[in-house]
């Protein structure tokens, strides 16, 4: 009996260490983004949208002021490609469903399909 609460006194402060480490990164984490977001500091401009167009390069439209400028940004260079107006900004659909989203509702499906046919069998 003394051996069994000799190996789980260890086990339940293990366990209480972990939780308390996982809780502390979270909480340290959060901090950190407050610091970052507020170092960065932009009072006059922002990021609206963007969009990767491969592993280093990307379009991005700012807004500074009452102004848009879509500008396309690589490694080596940040372009401004036009000034944009408010009106020219259309939010657009969601975009049509990726293969993987296709592929994970064809499984959807199928394993439908197949607790049916389990359901109908005969006991």
């Amino acid at each position: 009996m003394i051996r069994i609460f000799g190996t789980i006194i260890p086990l339940m402060l293990a366990l209480f260490a972990v939780v308390a480490v996982i809780y502390l990164s979270y909480v340290f984490s959060k901090y950190v983004a407050l610091g970052a977001s507020k170092m960065s500091g932009t009072k006059y401009m922002r990021v609206v949208d963007r969009m990767m167009l491969g592993q280093d390069k990307m379009m991005i439209i700012v807004q500074i002021g009452e102004s848009y400028y879509l500008t396309g940004v690589t490694s080596q260079n940040v372009q401004i490609i036009k000034e944009l107006s408010g009106d020219e900004l259309i939010e657009m659909e969601a975009a049509v469903p990726s293969a993987t989203f296709q592929q994970v509702m064809s499984f959807k499906s199928a394993l439908q399909k197949h607790l049916n046919k389990k359901d109908n069998e005969p006991k």
